[in-house]
């Protein structure tokens, strides 16, 4: 009889994971605690002209081979994304003054070429870290890791606005404020994305919406329950024994192993019997994970195309950055992805949605005046109010990596961890298939 595998979590990690043991002809079981697979892969629908826009995961990166592999083989298309993260020509507002970043009338000097140049600085100290996959065998990994990102930017004494700027785009992209950033992480991130100036490359998004990934890979999966939110994991010497939540009440199945393939954040409210090893204990409750919040509006024209801006803006406060995740779907009108992590995405969390989406309106039409007349709706997401989420994704803190890094890499028992924060690509969709498939290879050579 197959071996089973009880998967717990739908999203990218945990289908990635159940899609490579099913068609090496296991038994597997998902169990997901939403109405819908996907996690943070998730797509905000439901916008005039059919638009849409990511409320999750975003960006796929040309390194992003596993991602794409996937997308392949499901048939769906990817739309090239030029600026991605960073554009040619962007916004800025730093300190009270705002304008283009390369006006040196406004700044005093051209901003964006000054942080392109921390960039370049940054790109040669990739050998820190030779392989990002071993931070640990980095020669100098625990002085590192004790350190923080803002305190390698306090040696390059750079002008205020520069230093807005950049600490705004660890805020941007690694949902924490640079010092509560470990020095160590940013150079492993450095090594595998910045090691030249040229940065990542081009990236993409799935045309029609990334959360069609996850909605086909789940097609395929014979035993995906949804709505069942799982409540204990229990082991014996020859398995595991996993309970979840039903509308009747709770149930409990059988498996040879477990993969935990949600947020450590949500894995914080299941009880493990026996409780987990000291280390995976340590890793589960006390891994930083960041904050984050998107607010999409959609305007009836694309009002910052006329005013010859592409939609991106970097700002210290409130807004963070934003982008126009329409660029390649038709219609008169388009969406600006407003993205807030960090103590702003915090602070941001703490609001309504409907508050929230008015306060980002009224600062874009602060910002841009006569903007305002164009809006005809928006949507929004706090990631840490979301109770199967909790937090954005894993943000290694200082020391995080020296003491987690062995145990998100390894079992405990017959208990298995996937998820962005158990992979290179951490923090990424790419780093969630890359998480699972990990340990589907894992189990199965277990039977070999």
């Amino acid at each position: 009889m197959p071996k089973t595998v009880i998967v717990i979590g739908a999203g990218l990690a945990g289908l990635s994971a159940a899609l490579n043991l099913h068609r090496a002809g296991w038994r597997v079981m998902v169990l997901e605690a939403r109405q819908r697979v996907g996690g943070r892969c998730y797509t905000f629908r439901g916008f005039a002209e059919n638009q849409h826009a990511e409320a999750g995961g975003e960006f796929i990166d040309p390194g992003h081979q596993r991602l794409r592999a996937l997308a392949r083989e499901f048939h769906l298309t990817l739309d090239d994304e030029p600026s991605g993260w960073n554009a040619d020509e962007e916004w800025g507002v730093f300190a009270g003054r705002s304008g283009w970043q390369k006006d040196k009338a406004v700044w005093g000097l051209d901003v964006q070429s000054a942080v392109e140049a921390v960039w370049a600085r940054l790109a040669q100290l990739a050998d820190k870290v030779p392989d990002p996959r071993a931070p640990l065998a980095a020669p100098e990994a625990a002085a590192l890791d004790r350190q923080t990102a803002a305190d390698w930017l306090k040696t390059l004494d750079l002008p205020e606005v520069v230093r807005l700027n950049f600490e705004a785009r660890i805020r941007a992209e690694y949902t924490v404020e640079a010092h509560q950033f470990s020095l160590l992480d940013l150079f492993r991130n450095v090594s595998m994305y910045y090691h030249t100036a040229e940065g990542r490359g081009v990236s993409a998004r799935i045309r029609g919406g990334n959360d069609l990934l996850p909605r086909a890979m789940a097609s395929v999966l014979p035993d995906v329950r949804l709505g069942v939110p799982v409540v204990q994991v229990a082991q014996t010497g020859v398995g595991v024994a996993v309970t979840y939540q039903t509308s009747a009440g709770y149930e409990t199945v059988n498996g040879d192993y477990a993969v935990l393939a949600v947020p450590l954040t949500t894995a914080r409210q299941i009880e493990f019997n026996p409780a987990l090893p000291e280390a995976h204990y340590a890793m589960l409750q006390q891994l930083q994970y960041g904050s984050v919040t998107k607010v999409c509006l959609q305007y009836n024209r694309r009002w910052w195309q006329e005013r010859h801006w592409n939609g991106h803006l970097m700002n210290d406060a409130p807004l963070a950055c934003t982008w126009e995740p329409t660029t390649e779907q038709t219609g008169v009108g388009g969406i600006l992805t407003v993205y807030t992590g960090g103590a702003p995405g915090e602070a941001f969390s703490q609001l309504t949605d409907t508050h929230r989406i008015e306060v980002v309106k009224q600062e874009l039409e602060r910002l841009f005046p006569g903007s305002q007349k164009f809006f005809i709706g928006a949507q929004t997401i706090a990631w840490p109010n979301e109770p199967f989420t909790r937090g954005a994704y894993a943000a290694y803190a200082p020391g995080d990596i020296t003491r987690f890094w062995a145990a998100l890499y390894s079992p405990a028992g017959r208990l298995y961890f996937a998820g962005e924060h158990a992979a290179a690509y951490q923090g990424y969709m790419e780093g969630a298939v890359e998480s699972g498939q990990r340990v589907a290879e894992a189990i199965k050579g277990l039977e070999n």
